[in-house]
């Protein structure tokens, strides 16, 4: 699910390399899934480089969203950095963090200005419910020692006629299979897309609370006035589902390379 440009190779060291040199734009998703997947493999003793991009404007985009300082400790960062000044973009964006309880507050008012900012105080709120879901499952069912990363990015609409807000969390749990197998209400589960398809369901939870995963709010929150589509990766599968108004999509795959953890990248676009 990262895009055709972002490559990623693994060495006999062990190590793993991620290849950005031809990368012409970064999604939140490229972002905090780079930071989650890097986390993943150095607990495991793989050590990690990130070629930079050549493109110099998207090489300084990763620095400028922290990506570098959240990659793991001792990670090694192969090619060259501007050493431009740092403007306060925080009505705009919100660079790479790791995601812990202790952070949700902090976390959730930085967004929370970023939606209203550019999309108004309804259509911010609005947009905000399903973000809120995002988050809390991520602290919640998707905690691990390695924690979860989450960046957000607004877009003014001026080249779709749509201002949108996209916001990605990548944790490093147990994964969407796994945690739903803890509550024998779905033991019939047997794969990663049956699990995601379980998740989007009312009330499908891997604990005994009567509250489910939330996705479904994620969806439904906004529908009646923006264009949501929220992208989901865990194990090997992987759902894009969309809503607008009465219609809805959702489709599955399987996708070769296995993610450790759930991937979330939500993307909600209201009239210009």
């Amino acid at each position: 699910m990262l895009r055709g440009t972002l490559r990623l190779q693994e060495t006999a060291r062990p190590g793993l390399t991620v290849d950005a040199r031809h990368l012409e734009f970064a999604s939140p998703l490229d972002l905090a899934a780079v930071a989650a997947l890097t986390h993943t493999h150095a607990a495991s003793g793989t050590q990690i480089a990130l070629l930079l991009p050549e493109r110099r404007g998207v090489a300084s985009y990763l620095q400028r969203m922290d990506l570098l300082k959240h990659l793991p400790d001792g990670s090694r960062i192969v090619g060259s950095l501007s050493e431009g000044e740092r403007n306060d973009h925080s009505a705009s964006l919100l660079e790479v963090t790791r995601l812990t309880g202790a952070a949700v507050r902090d976390v959730n008012q930085r967004i929370g200005f970023v939606a209203t900012s550019h999309l108004g105080k309804r259509f911010g709120r609005q947009a905000f419910t399903g973000l809120g879901e995002l988050i809390d499952n991520a602290v919640s069912h998707g905690t691990s020692e390695l924690g979860a990363f989450i960046t957000a990015q607004a877009y003014s609409g001026k080249t779709t006629g749509r201002r949108r807000l996209e916001v990605s969390v990548c944790d490093t749990g147990v994964g969407v299979l796994n945690h739903l197998r803890r509550n024998q209400q779905h033991s019939d589960v047997t794969d990663s897309i049956h699990a995601l398809e379980r998740a989007l369901s009312p009330r499908a939870s891997g604990t005994d609370e009567d509250r489910g995963y939330g996705l479904p709010d994620v969806l439904d929150g906004v529908r009646e006035t923006a264009i949501t589509t929220l992208i989901l990766r865990s194990g090997d599968g992987a759902v894009t589902a969309s809503h607008y108004r009465e219609r809805a999509l959702t489709s599955y795959r399987r996708i070769p390379e296995r993610v450790a953890g759930t991937w979330a990248w939500l993307r909600v676009s209201f009239p210009g």
